[in-house]
């Protein structure tokens, strides 16, 4: 997130001699040590949250900071490469907890982790800014560099996600959509009375082929406590078994349930098909993370989304065949979750923490996919049209761009914006907060 600068950049800050006057109050800078104390703390925090979360909660949570600070990174660079002042690069908001300065650039982290910003000098009209030091704002650089700037941070996210797609296709491989075969088999289940072990592939059920798990997932929920032939396979020989399929309650509804999760042979490909898979599906990505958020954001959208927060909690899974499936199933989910096979969930920070780490004990595969997920969901989300988001910017540089003509150089007036821009960051803040309530309350069962 970019963010502008309140503080005119030509005045020097000077230690201040205590005053001899009466109750004139004397200001404690913090010195080096206090500095070290917080960096302790901070990072004390981190290894904690990484007893408590277990390995998979400590790889998500630094995952999601290394994409904090390469998003602000590339704002970063890209304005100092444009000859931009930059006063300010931190992690997370509020009172600062650690912090040092190296050249004209103070960098550190502060209290609450909901983000990351990097301040440029002169963002709006609003700032003040000493004449002498004018020519280095933002708001007095070219199009061409301001557009590349507020690009930065959702280029990186994109760039992030192609690399990582390139990763998955190339050298660590992807799921092969034709074959699946059983991976985890929940004890006390229909499955596991009827002896089915990891390795089995399910051939047919109840006369129906099952070529795709999602099949074989439509076909148990269609038959709660009914009897049913299941063919398998196990070291290349079939046989039938007759088995009565289980029940579970999802909701007022009754489904069937077998206990099986799933898992599918990784197959990787050469450079050239590699590089062409990873742009395809990075576009078909893109475009899904678009849909999604036109669709959450829109009246009837947001109705589902806040009455959701009302209504009473379900039980979920994903997947919905068993509480504990392979990772396929998990993978398909992206910033939304079915909740009950026809609501779309937003998930908080939190319930993202939670789907990354289920994925990451999945195996590495399946974790590379949810990252390359939330790269582009931030990319796309930062590139909405509104501030304060970085797409805001793109559309004010556009504007001024627009109606700057005959040599005369436009530049809005960005008081106009503010009651916008504070309707957007309640309405963000809004639903950040429901989205936390619902993932504490009702958070859906990722295996």
């Amino acid at each position: 997130m970019l963010k502008r600068s309140s503080r005119p950049t030509g005045e020097l800050e000077r230690p201040q001699r205590p005053s001899s006057q009466p109750g004139a109050e004397i200001v404690r800078r913090d010195g080096p040590i206090d500095h070290r104390i917080r960096l302790v703390l901070l990072v004390g925090a981190v290894v904690s949250f990484g007893l408590v979360g277990g390995v998979s909660g400590l790889v998500v949570v630094l995952s999601f900071v290394i994409m904090l600070v390469l998003h602000e990174l590339g704002h970063f660079l890209v304005a100092r490469w444009s000859g931009m002042q930059v006063t300010e690069f931190f992690i997370g908001f509020g009172p600062r907890l650690w912090a040092f300065r190296k050249g004209e650039t103070t960098y550190g982290v502060k209290a609450v982790p909901a983000g990351a910003y990097v301040r440029i000098t002169g963002m709006t009209s609003l700032d003040v800014v000493d004449p002498a030091e004018e020519h280095r704002t933002y708001r007095a650089q070219t199009y061409t560099r301001r557009l590349a700037v507020a690009l930065a941070g959702s280029a990186v996210h994109f760039v992030v996600a192609l690399l990582l797609l390139f990763g998955l296709y190339g050298l660590v491989g992807t799921p092969d959509p034709n074959r699946w075969h059983v991976g985890d088999v929940v004890a006390g289940t229909t499955a596991d009375g009827l002896g089915i072990r990891t390795g089995d592939r399910i051939v047919a059920l109840d006369g129906a082929s099952v070529d795709d798990f999602g099949d074989f997932g439509a076909v148990v929920r269609s038959l709660p406590g009914q009897t049913a032939d299941v063919v398998i396979e196990r070291d290349g020989d079939r046989r039938t078994l007759t088995a009565t399929i289980g029940e579970r309650a999802v909701g007022e509804a009754v489904v069937g349930f077998f206990g099986v999760g799933y898992e599918r042979p990784l197959v990787t490909m050469g450079p050239l098909r590699s590089f062409l898979e990873a742009g395809v599906r990075f576009g078909d990505l893109v475009q899904l993370s678009i849909d999604g958020l036109f669709s959450f954001f829109t009246p009837d959208g947001l109705a589902s989304f806040f009455s959701g927060a009302l209504s009473d909690p379900k039980e979920t899974s994903v997947g919905g065949v068993a509480p504990q499936d392979g990772g396929g199933s998990v993978a398909s989910v992206s910033t939304a979750v079915p909740a009950d096979g026809e609501d779309e969930r937003l998930l908080s920070i939190y319930g993202a923490a939670r789907l990354g780490s289920a994925m990451f004990d999945d195996g590495w595969a399946t974790y590379l996919w949810f990252l390359v997920l939330v790269n582009i969901f931030i990319g796309v989300f930062n590139l909405v049209p509104l501030l304060p988001l970085d797409g805001g910017h793109v559309v004010i540089a556009t504007y001024e761009r627009l109606r700057s003509f005959g040599g005369r150089r436009y530049v809005a007036d960005a008081s106009k914006l503010v009651p916008m821009t504070w309707a957007v960051v309640s309405l963000l803040v809004l639903v950040a907060a429901v989205a936390l309530y619902r993932d504490i309350v009702d958070l859906p069962d990722f295996g």
